[in-house]
Order: structure tokens, then sequence, then C-alpha cells
């Protein structure tokens, strides 16, 4: 779980109609403030988007490990125990 600051930034925005009674439902389902469920939907997306960026990266690396047989000259050794 996420430590949350004292400290607040407010900010205002607009939803689409209907947003609003539905954030009020499920943050009270929830048992958060509608703060605290904004919040976290936000930590929550921030987090799939760093997901999908190194996913995204280390796709357009698993070619480059294929074909340089000098980035795993070493794969072999995985696995076996260092004595």
């Amino acid at each position: 779980m996420a430590i949350i600051s004292k400290q607040h930034d407010r900010i205002t925005i607009s939803l689409r109609h209907g947003y609003s009674k539905e954030i009020k439902s499920l943050a009270t389902e929830l048992a958060l403030s509608q703060s605290e469920l904004i919040a976290k939907a936000f930590e929550d997306y921030k987090a799939a988007q760093q997901r999908k960026k190194v996913e995204k990266k280390a796709r357009s690396m698993a070619d480059e490990y294929r074909q340089n047989t000098d980035l795993v000259a070493f794969t072999s050794l995985d696995g076996e125990d260092f004595k």
C-alpha cells in the first residue's frame, strides 16, 4: 500500500455526465473517500502504463538478444551452481 503524504494538491476536473455519481457510489462501497479512490485509480493507471512501457522495450530487444550471440554467450551457464 502506498504511503499517502499529508500534503495534497487540489485540482478541478471535468468528467462525463454520470461519473460523479458512480465515483461516489464506488467510493462508499470501498470505504474510501472520493479523493482516495481517484488517487488509487491514478496510481494503478500509472503503474499499468509503466508495465506497458517496460514490456514494449523488452519486446523490442527480444530480436536483438536472439540474434546477437555476444549477449547470450553465457546463457548455457544459467542455473548452474557455482562453487
